[in-house]
């Protein structure tokens, strides 16, 4: 009889068995469903504290990373066949007694959710292409010197990085066309001391202090003359970007190299750069996906040979997307697999409503899944305050 079963992929390292035994523990409150866990246990530094494992030989070539992708992409050779599966990264975490409805949501052959970000900006992670090393240098100094400069370090409470996002936010909303941008601008140099941004924020122009109705501080002004001169990197004002000597854009590290090589490695044509790409921490397969996975796992062992190419499954996955013609296919909703990006300045969590949103609170949000791909466990970030107060 067919059955709905969760699966997980790990080994290696004690931090990556770690974080699965935390993603079990909140699998197993919210959901009913059998879980399994597919490992080479030669290979890991702890034991993994789960009955129901599937004890896999990995090629003894490969480095602990590319045995968990040998696992996870060529996960539909070693799991029983005649189940659907929801596979999930071990740094998905379940929030919800609604997570076992994830199973309804299948399409054939496989169904994956976007990840959040598009090829372009993900492309210099997946090939070797240097892109995001070009400027490094430059963003790690005017980095530190913004740290040292922007005093809105100071005014850390939940209410004042909300109204900061908010009115970073706005400016987006009024520089969205060129006309707008010009009447922004104008609106900036005719006011004398007082800019009023809406009804909501002020910025006096000589303290740089932002205010909001009520006369609170929420956002002191940046010094944009003193971070050029200690950073020797200069605003271009009117697109918005820090640039270089060069006059590069320090924080622009997007380019087309991963579309270019899929094409040269695979023969596979990526048309369109703008691809909103799949993310492979969630996605449901069953044997109508064999032919898929087959070839995400083949074309993925081909790539660590491969000195173009990044240790990576995510491109690999693109380039099987547009193989199969599925570049337009339908992808999970965003609470099934929702991502914390720690460095999203819309992201909040507000613990006293129990919310979270990556879009400031435009819209209300309850998601059934979280992926928290960095800053794991970091008890300073309210994001996993949030997922501790879940269980």
């Amino acid at each position: 009889m067919s059955k709905e079963v969760f699966v997980f992929v790990v080994c290696g390292s004690r931090e990556h068995i770690e974080t699965l035994h935390y993603s079990l523990s909140y699998l197993n409150k919210f959901s009913q469903k059998e879980i399994l866990v597919v490992t080479d246990s030669s290979r890991n530094e702890i034991e993994i504290n789960y009955k129901s494992i599937i004890d896999i030989q990995v090629p003894k070539e490969l480095d602990h990373h590319q045995a968990s992708i040998y696992l996870k992409t060529g996960i539909y050779k070693f799991v029983p066949k005649g189940n659907l599966y929801c596979y999930l990264d071990t740094d998905v975490i379940a929030l919800s007694n609604k997570c076992d409805s994830i199973f309804k949501e299948y399409l054939s052959p496989i169904r994956f959710a976007a990840d959040h970000c598009k090829i372009q900006d993900f492309s210099s992670y997946a090939v070797n292409c240097n892109c995001i090393n070009k400027c490094e240098k430059d963003r790690s100094l005017f980095l530190e010197k913004l740290a040292e400069i922007d005093k809105n370090n100071w005014l850390s409470s939940f209410t004042q990085r909300v109204e900061r996002a908010t009115i970073r936010k706005e400016y987006q909303k009024l520089e969205s066309t060129p006309i707008k941008k010009v009447l922004l601008a104008i609106r900036y140099t005719l006011s004398v001391k007082n800019f009023k941004l809406n009804k909501q924020f002020t910025l006096n122009k000589n303290a740089k202090e932002w205010r909001n109705a009520k006369g609170e501080l929420v956002k002191y002004e940046l010094n944009y003359s003193a971070l050029e001169k200690a950073s020797k990197i200069k605003l271009n004002k009117w697109k918005g970007t820090w640039v270089n000597a060069k006059n590069e854009n320090i924080f622009n590290t997007s380019c087309n190299h991963l579309a270019d090589q899929i094409g040269e490695t695979f023969n596979i044509e990526v048309s369109n750069k703008d691809f909103q790409h799949w993310n492979g921490g969630v996605f449901l397969f069953n044997d109508s996906s064999f032919n898929f996975l087959e070839s995400w796992h083949s074309k993925t062992m081909q790539i660590f040979n491969l000195e173009n190419w990044k240790t990576r499954d995510q491109g690999t996955l693109i380039a099987t997307a547009w193989e199969f013609g599925l570049q337009n296919h339908q992808v999970l909703e965003k609470k099934w697999n929702f991502i914390a990006d720690y460095y999203n300045e819309f992201l909040f969590c507000d613990l006293e409503k129990d919310s979270i949103t990556d879009n400031l609170f435009e819209s209300p949000f309850e998601p059934y899944f979280i992926h928290v791909y960095h800053h794991w466990a970091d008890q300073n970030w309210d994001v996993w305050k949030w997922i501790e107060n879940k269980i």
